[in-house]
């Protein structure tokens, strides 16, 4: 009994270690790390998500703009030949995805 006790004892630090490791983990925390970084991710969300609601979807820029659950206003989209682009922070951030018929909308270099 004593044994066991010992081990759940030891099991449950190592849980709490590895639930802190994963927590504070620096990698974790980037898109934290500043406005530009957070920019980044949700502009490449928002050029995926408005990408494949025009093209998978088939609806309106307007219709797929008020899908976003939370506030993307500062981002721009546009949609040429399939690509649909989006710009935020004046210009400085940068995302696009591309429709493939069969594949759906991924992203691809700015």
């Amino acid at each position: 009994m004593k044994h066991v006790k010992a081990l759940l004892a030891i099991i449950g630090i190592s849980l709490f270690a590895a639930g802190l490791g994963v927590t504070f983990h620096p990698n974790q925390q980037v898109a934290h790390a500043d406005g530009l970084a957070q920019a980044e991710i949700l502009t490449a969300l928002g050029a995926k998500q408005v990408c494949s609601c025009l093209h998978v979807a088939g609806r309106e820029m307007d219709s797929c703009q008020g899908d976003f659950t939370f506030d993307m206003r500062g981002i721009s989209y546009t949609d040429k030949n399939n690509i649909t682009r989006a710009t935020s922070h004046k210009g400085r951030v940068k995302a696009a995805a591309q429709f493939t018929h069969g594949l759906g909308c991924t992203l691809i270099e700015p």
